[in-house]
C-alpha cells in the first residue's frame, strides 16, 4: 500500500510538474536597476533609485563565481537534473509537514527571488511551487544562464542589488577588479546581508558579534573554495580579511555632486520622463557637465570670496554653456547641497542690468541699424515720462551704438529700445534663450529690470558666441535605457537619444559679428576692462542693477559663454545692496564679477587653442533718426576740473574701489579747451575721438585693438592682422607688447 502511495503521489506531482511551467514574467524588483549619471566623458556623477547594475557572465572573474558557489551551492555545476522519484521525495517532505524553507541552492533562490508569482511566505504550496519551478530551470535553462540571473539579482546588503553594485557598495570599485579576499566577503554577506557587520572594529558587543560572524563567515567561502580546487592552499593561508569603505558610494562629484543630480532630474520631468522611470527603469543618462570645470566652479567662488573679504551672505551665480551645442558644461549651485539646496546659478534669479542691453543691440541689428548710427546720451534725459540718467556725470554727450555699447550709457540704450520696438525687443530675447523671464513692454527694460538666472544669460549670449544659431541650455547629452530598450515620456512615446536637436538661427552671423565688435570694446576699452583675457580676445557686458543689489559680467570667447551673477541676501531671502561688502564701497559688474568671469575662462581655457572672432561687418544703415553729433565750442575761461585716471565708465565714481582706480587732485588752469581744428591731421588717441577734430581713419602709435577692431581694420590693415604681430618684420611699429 505504501508503495502504491509513493507511485499516486509521483504520478501526481509529475503531472503538477508539467502544469508548472517557468514563468514569463519577472518580479518588479528583481528586473529593477538604478539609473545611472554620467559626467560628458563617461566618469560616474551619481546613481538614481535601486543599488542594481546587471553584467553579463563573462564579465564576472572565475574566481568572483567560485567564492558565490562555495557559500551558497558549491555542487552547482554537477547537479544532474531532479527525476520524478526526487520530485517525490522533495513533495512527501513538504506535504509531511517538514521544514519547507531548508538550504536552498542557486536554482531554487533564483526562482524565489525572480520570477513573479512567487511570494517569500513560508507555506506548503509555494514551497511546492518554487521545486517545481526550480526542476524545470535545472532541465531547461543553461547553468550559465542561472549563474548570471542569480549573480544580477541576490540581495548583498547596503541595499545592493547583484554582484556589480555589491562591489561599488563595499569596496568602490567593479566586479572585475575584485580581489580573491574581497570576493569572498561579498559571496558570504548573501547569507544574512542585514546582520553581517565589515566595517572597522565595533566597541558595542552586538556589532562585535556581527562582525565576527561576518569573519566566520568570509573563512568558511575561502575553506570551500580551498575543498573544491578552486584556490591553492597555500595562496588562502596568506589571506586577511578585507577592508570595506563605511558607507555606500561610487560619486566623486563633491559638494556640487547634489546640484548636478537635481538639475537631471528637473530636466527629464520637463522631457515628460515619469520619476518611477528614474529609480526602476535602468536609464544611462550621459550630461554635458565637465567634470574638472563643475570643480573648479566652486574653488574660484571660494578664492574671490576670500581675495574680497566676502561674507555667507554674497551669493553667485556662474554658468558656462558651450555655444556649439547649448550644453553646460560648469555651473555653480552653492556652497554644498546638504548646506543649501537651492541652485544659485539655476534657481538664483536676480536683475541682469545692462548685460540686458546686448539684446537691445542685436534687435536693432537685426533691423537694419548701423552701429555708427549716432544717439542722444546726455546724463539725464525723460522719456515716456520717465526720468532716466546715466551711471556718471562724465557719460553726457553723442555716441554711436558700438561707443553706447562700450560705455553702458544708459540714456541713449532705453531710447533705442523705444526706436526698435520693446516688443521687438522681448521677441528677440526669448528666442535667445529667455523663454521663463517676465518680460514686459515697460520703458526701462533695456536697463534689465527683469529677473534672470546666470545658465538664462549664460545661453542668451551663447547665441553671439555661435554666429547667430540659439542652442538650447541643457544639463543632458544623450538619454537612453541599459538594457537597450527605447526611453519613453509618460505619454509612451520614445524620446530621442538627444532631445535637443541642432538649434535655430535667430540673427545673421553678420549681426552676431557687430554686435560681438560693440562687446569687444566694453573689454579693451569699456566698463569690462578687468574681464580681459591674458591670451586671447574675449567680448562681453557688464551689469549692475538699481541700489547695487545685484552685479553681473556676462561675456564669451567663440568657445564658451560664461555669465557671473553677484549678489547679497539675508537668512530670510530678501535681497540687500551690495554697497559696503568686503573691501568696496560699491560694487559694479566691471569689478568683482568681471574678475571672476576671468579667473574661471581663464582656467576653462587653459590648454584650448586660441580662436580669434570674425570682425564686424559694419551692417545696415545709420538710422534716419540719428542725433547730429554737437560741434563744441572753444572757450577761454578758467576751469577746475578732476581728472580721473581711469577710463569712461570705470573710475571710483563707478564702483572700482579705492585700492585700484584713484582720481587726481583738482587743478586750475587758464589753458583754454581745446578748439575743434586743434585735432586736425593728428590721429585719435582714444576711441570717442580726441582730440576733438582728429582723424579717426589715421593709425594711432601702435595701432591699439579699439582703433583695429573699427571699419573691418584687422582684415585690410596689416599691421591689426593677427598673424602680423611684433616679430614680423613687415610691421616694426607694433610694439611688443600689443595683444591682439
Amino acid at each position: 500500500m505504501i508503495t502504491v502511495g509513493i507511485v499516486a503521489i509521483a504520478t501526481l506531482l509529475v503531472v503538477v510538474y508539467v502544469k508548472t511551467p517557468i514563468p514569463d514574467e519577472q518580479q518588479a524588483e528583481a528586473v529593477r536597476e538604478s539609473s545611472v549619471i554620467h559626467y560628458k566623458d563617461g566618469e560616474v556623477l551619481a546613481r538614481v533609485g535601486m543599488n542594481r547594475t546587471s553584467v553579463s557572465l563573462s564579465e564576472v572573474p572565475k574566481h568572483v563565481q567560485n567564492a558565490v558557489l562555495a557559500a551558497e551551492d558549491r555542487k552547482f555545476w554537477t547537479e544532474p537534473g531532479i527525476s520524478p522519484t526526487g520530485i517525490a521525495r522533495a513533495a512527501v517532505t513538504a506535504a509531511t509537514g517538514g521544514e519547507v524553507t531548508g538550504a536552498s541552492t542557486i536554482t531554487q533562490q533564483l526562482a524565489r527571488n525572480y520570477f513573479a508569482g512567487l511570494s517569500q511566505e513560508r507555506t506548503v504550496s509555494r514551497k511546492l511551487k518554487e521545486i517545481m519551478i526550480s526542476i524545470r530551470l535545472g532541465n531547461e535553462v543553461k547553468k550559465g544562464t542561472i549563474l548570471e540571473l542569480y549573480l544580477n539579482t541576490v540581495y548583498f546588503g547596503r541595499q545592493a542589488y547583484g554582484i556589480q553594485a555589491a562591489s561599488r557598495a563595499y569596496f568602490r570599485t567593479t566586479v572585475d577588479k575584485l580581489t580573491v579576499e574581497q570576493a569572498a566577503l561579498l559571496a558570504g554577506m548573501i547569507q544574512q546581508p542585514n546582520y553581517f557587520v565589515t566595517y572597522g572594529n565595533p566597541t558595542d558587543p552586538e556589532k562585535k558579534k556581527a562582525k565576527e560572524a561576518a569573519i566566520a563567515r568570509w573563512n568558511y567561502v575561502l575553506d570551500g573554495m580551498v575543498e573544491e580546487g578552486w584556490l591553492e592552499q597555500s595562496k588562502r593561508q596568506g589571506m586577511q580579511f578585507p577592508q570595506t569603505y563605511e558607507e555606500w558610494s561610487d560619486v566623486q562629484g563633491g559638494e556640487q555632486a547634489g546640484y548636478l543630480r537635481q538639475r537631471v532630474i528637473r530636466e527629464l520631468d520637463a522631457l515628460g520622463i515619469p520619476e518611477d522611470a528614474l529609480t526602476t527603469e535602468g536609464l544611462k543618462i550621459t550630461t554635458t557637465f565637465d567634470h574638472g570645470l563643475q570643480e573648479y566652479t566652486a574653488k574660484a567662488v571660494e578664492k574671490i570670496k576670500k581675495d574680497n573679504n566676502l561674507g555667507k551672505e554674497i551669493h553667485f551665480g556662474l554658468s558656462a554653456v558651450d555655444p556649439k551645442t547649448g550644453g553646460v558644461l560648469a555651473a555653480y549651485g552653492g556652497p554644498g547641497y546638504e548646506k543649501q539646496q537651492f541652485d544659485d546659478s539655476f534657481q538664483g534669479k536676480v536683475q541682469p542690468g545692462s548685460s540686458f542691453k546686448p539684446i537691445v543691440l542685436a534687435t536693432a541689428l537685426s533691423q537694419g541699424i548701423s552701429l555708427k548710427t549716432t544717439m542722444d546720451g546726455s546724463y539725464r534725459r525723460v522719456i515716456n515720462g520717465t526720468a532716466f540718467t546715466n551711471d556718471n556725470r562724465q557719460e553726457d554727450g553723442v555716441y554711436d551704438i558700438q561707443e553706447m555699447t562700450a560705455m553702458s550709457i544708459n540714456t541713449s540704450y532705453v531710447e533705442l529700445g523705444q526706436k526698435v520696438g520693446l516688443e521687438n525687443v522681448i521677441e528677440m530675447a526669448k528666442k535667445m534663450g529667455m523663454k521663463d523671464a517676465p518680460l514686459e513692454p515697460v520703458t526701462s527694460l533695456p536697463l534689465g529690470v527683469i529677473d534672470a538666472s546666470s545658465v538664462t544669460m549664460a545661453s542668451v549670449y551663447s547665441t553671439f558666441a555661435a554666429g547667430g544659431v540659439h542652442r538650447p541650455a541643457h544639463v543632458i547629452k544623450s538619454i537612453e535605457k541599459i538594457n537597450g530598450e527605447p526611453v519613453k515620456n509618460k505619454d509612451g512615446e520614445v524620446v530621442k537619444k538627444n532631445p535637443w536637436g541642432d538649434g535655430e538661427r535667430v540673427f545673421e552671423e553678420g549681426v552676431a559679428r557687430d554686435a560681438t565688435a560693440a562687446m569687444r570694446d566694453v573689454v579693451t576699452h569699456g566698463t569690462g576692462e578687468r574681464a580681459a583675457l591674458p591670451d586671447r580676445p574675449v567680448a562681453g557686458k557688464t551689469g549692475t542693477t538699481d541700489k547695487h543689489r545685484s552685479a553681473w559680467f556676462v561675456g564669451y570667447t567663440p568657445q564658451l559663454s560664461t555669465a557671473v551673477a553677484m549678489w547679497r541676501q539675508d537668512k530670510n531671502g530678501d535681497r540687500l545692496s551690495l554697497e559696503g561688502v568686503g573691501d568696496y564701497n560699491q560694487v559694479y559688474g566691471g569689478t568683482v564679477p568681471a574678475d571672476l568671469f576671468k579667473m574661471f575662462m581663464t582656467h576653462a581655457h587653459k590648454g584650448q587653442p586660441v580662436m580669434q572672432f570674425q570682425p564686424a561687418v559694419y551692417g545696415g544703415e545709420v538710422a534716419a533718426w540719428a542725433k547730429p553729433e554737437v560741434t563744441q565750442s572753444p572757450t577761454t575761461s578758467p576751469s577746475t576740473s578732476t581728472t580721473p585716471t581711469c577710463q569712461p565708465g570705470q573710475n571710483g565714481q563707478n564702483g572700482q574701489n579705492n585700492r585700484n582706480c584713484k582720481t587726481k587732485s583738482p587743478q586750475v588752469t587758464d589753458t583754454p579747451t581745446v578748439p575743434p581744428s586743434s585735432g586736425a591731421g593728428q590721429p585719435c588717441t582714444s576711441p570717442w575721438n580726441t582730440p576733438i577734430g582728429c582723424d579717426p581713419n589715421l593709425p594711432p602709435p601702435g595701432y591699439p585693438d579699439w582703433w583695429c577692431d573699427r571699419e573691418n581694420r584687422r582684415q585690410t590693415v596689416p599691421q591689426c592682422r593677427p598673424d602680423d604681430g611684433p616679430d614680423n618684420p613687415d610691421n616694426p611699429d607694433r610694439p611688443a607688447t600689443q595683444q591682439n
